[in-house]
């Protein structure tokens, strides 16, 4: 970049612009020629304030581990995943749960996760992300659930967020989502008209694509609710997610609506040889391609450092589905194998499989992750891949996507975010 050098940092996820001597003298200080003292003051406060210069890498390490830890023993926070049902009104061939039964919950599993979550005493916030299966397949039971839980003494904070492939969103459904702390909804597409009618398939081979713009239009209709699209893409339908996004931002433009790709992958469990999956170096280049050709900077291409936990690891986060059966990871869901047990017998929870998913294969254990730069952002990468790997003879690539491509990730975001400030 000529006389400027761009600097990032993935623990405090900052990203400067510096010029050619600063960059040099950063350079000599890492090597130990110069000391720090030799910067001028401004430069010098300007790299500590965004953990550029730190006085020791081990303790930042140690913080970010403290910091992991306090979060996955969090008493205070209860985050469950619900699946009212296991019937689906779609048929993808990559979904790992389609051979699944159409189970539906009753009365009885509804008042055992009441007497669930009451059971959790320390518990201040209540997160659900109601999931299925199709989950708008049984709202009543969302709603009957919802009331019963909003009702219960001691919870200060109650909120939620749905995953829906958005064909059965109805005016009904959309008007009563903040009546229900449902903040956030997530509807997965997998291209525009025939691209994702010929993936999705109905029940009667409807046009499901028009079915779920249909619904993204109601729920358009109330801007305090966060919209998520996610393109289901592999590299049959890669074309797609340029599309889908453009259509979105077109048709939404200024509302609460936010596209992204969601790259199927062979690990969860969809039982098919998951040829058209795209490995994470080509994700990383199919994401610089796609934001490119959009002319947006996004921050996927600058991955923002997380600190929350998956529920895998989390003391107080879980599954529960239909039946009352409890897992640690959505991917799951209705494989028994994998199940820790049933929330009315927590006497017989397995704590084999509890150990697997809380401290197995622990991330902070790994010495590659350690010496890792993109350790602070992807934490480890995926808990339920990692499992896979050290127990049950799996090889899932758990790097960022990132990894390979960091600096064109870097550089193509600074490029499009200076786009679009000299516009």
């Amino acid at each position: 970049m000529g006389d400027e050098v761009l600097l990032y940092n993935t623990l405090s996820n900052v990203l400067l612009k510096l010029g050619k001597n600063d960059a040099e003298s950063l350079m000599k200080i890492k090597s130990g020629k110069i000391s720090v003292d030799s910067l001028e003051e401004q430069t010098k406060k300007a790299l500590v304030d965004n953990k550029i210069l730190i006085s020791n890498d081990d303790i930042e390490l140690a913080k970010f581990k403290l910091l992991k830890q306090y979060n996955r023993m969090d008493d205070s926070v209860l985050a469950l995943t619900i699946a009212p049902t296991l019937a689906c009104n779609l048929h993808c061939a990559y979904c790992f749960e389609q051979q699944h039964p159409s189970v539906f919950m009753n009365d009885d599993v509804e008042n055992d996760i009441i007497s669930f979550i009451k059971g959790h005493v320390n518990a201040k916030y209540v997160h659900v992300t109601w999931f299925g299966g199709e989950p708008l397949l049984y709202f009543k039971r969302i709603v009957s659930l919802t009331k019963k839980i909003k009702s219960i003494q001691g919870i200060e904070k109650y909120e939620a967020e749905i995953i829906t492939n958005g064909v059965n969103m109805n005016e009904k459904i959309a008007s009563s989502l903040r009546e229900l702390n449902i903040n956030t909804v997530h509807v997965t597409i997998d291209g525009l008209d025939s691209a994702n009618n010929e993936r999705r398939i109905g029940l009667n081979h409807e046009d499901t694509f028009a079915k779920i713009v249909r619904g993204l239009d109601l729920l358009a209709k109330d801007d305090n609710i966060s919209k998520t699209v996610r393109v289901n893409t592999d590299k049959t339908n890669s074309e797609q997610f340029v599309k889908v996004y453009d259509f979105v931002r077109k048709r939404y433009c200024g509302l609460n609506f936010n596209v992204y790709a969601g790259f199927i992958k062979d690990s969860y469990g969809c039982g098919n040889s998951c040829v058209g999956c795209l490995n994470n170096t080509e994700q990383g280049k199919f994401l610089i391609k796609s934001y490119k050709k959009l002319g947006v900077p996004t921050e996927t291409l600058l991955p923002p450092r997380y600190n929350y936990e998956c529920i895998a690891r989390l003391k107080n986060g879980y599954l529960i589905g239909p039946k009352g059966d409890l897992y640690k990871c959505w991917t799951d869901l209705g494989n028994l194998s994998m199940c820790l047990g049933y929330i009315n017998d927590l006497d017989n929870i397995s704590i084999d499989l509890l150990s697997e998913y809380m401290v197995g294969n622990d991330p902070f254990c790994d010495s590659e992750c350690m010496k890792c730069v993109l350790f602070p952002i992807c934490g480890g990468g995926c808990p339920h891949s990692r499992i896979m790997n050290q127990f049950h003879g799996a090889k899932n690539d758990n790097c960022c996507f990132a990894k390979e491509n960091i600096e064109e990730f870097i550089e193509t975001y600074y490029h499009l975010q200076q786009s679009i400030n000299n516009f």
